[in-house]
């Protein structure tokens, strides 16, 4: 690849000091770079953590578009390359020297918001407070999978799966499988566990908010952002995407070994 838009959570980058680093580096390699998400580029470079990627994939449409993390950020699963390393990735993104992984996203819809909102992560439904559980009754295709009283329920996409959904004990599931995975959060009974469902499923969840001692509604999150309020009786419909994420990976960095760089043995614990 020879052009490149760099895209920059700042606040991890003060003075943009390292975003110079980068602009510099794939200019000396020969590439065109820009800062300008609008114009015609075959890669975005984003500078950030799992956060900054996130918003990158929001900000940017399209399927033509490759993204790649450096991480400068916390834990950066969806950012392979370290600081360190910057470089060499650069190098190797220059002289087409990695494959292309694409990944899903899921979209959820409410009765009483319009339209949709896509992740890339995962959709959550969450109590608000300390006090009482949220009862989901879990739909797919129009049957009854599960009812789940705990404070809430994940539903997460492959690349979602080593986030809050493995946080709340669901299972990893490599990136570019095409599937859902229902997760309840802190469930009231042990035997309340993931499940696992197509890419042609249909989700949908409805909820019994009557155990809720405080409050009279939860909230649905995409991709850890509020979206919306949800009362009694509320329905969730969760599908897949048409939108598909291209992403870079690197030889020296498949999924088990950066699963393993950054969880190491408290996957096997």
């Amino acid at each position: 690849m020879k052009s490149f838009c760099i895209f920059t959570n700042s606040a991890k980058d003060p003075g943009l000091v390292f975003t110079g680093e980068v602009r510099k580096e794939l200019e000396r390699l020969g590439a065109s770079v820009t800062y300008d998400t609008s114009e015609k580029y075959e890669c975005l470079i984003v500078l950030g953590g799992d956060g900054t990627m996130i918003n990158a994939v929001r900000s940017v449409p399209g399927e033509k578009v490759v993204f790649v993390g450096i991480n400068i950020g916390h834990l950066g699963f969806l950012s392979p390359v370290e600081k360190s390393e910057f470089r060499e990735a650069l190098a190797a993104l220059v002289n087409d020297e990695f494959e292309i992984e694409t990944r899903m996203m899921i979209e959820a819809g409410t009765d009483d918001e319009s339209g949709e909102f896509a992740a890339l992560n995962d959709v959550v439904i969450n109590r608000i407070g300390y006090s009482g559980m949220i009862t989901s009754n879990v739909f797919v295709n129009g049957s009854l999978v599960n009812t789940y009283f705990a404070d809430g329920v994940i539903i997460s996409t492959p690349t979602g799966s080593t986030g809050y959904n493995l946080s709340a004990g669901g299972p990893v599931v490599t990136p570019e499988a095409e599937l859902m995975v229902i997760t309840p959060i802190c469930p009231h009974s042990l035997n309340m566990r993931s499940v696992v469902v197509g890419y042609r499923d249909r989700i949908e969840v409805v909820l019994d908010l009557s155990r809720l001692s405080e409050q009279n509604y939860a909230i649905m999150s995409i991709d850890g952002q509020k979206r919306a309020e949800l009362g009694h009786e509320a329905r969730v419909r969760v599908r897949c995407s048409e939108r598909k994420v291209r992403m870079v990976r690197f030889s020296n960095k498949d999924f088990f070994k950066l699963l393993y760089m950054k969880l190491g043995d408290q996957m096997y614990k």
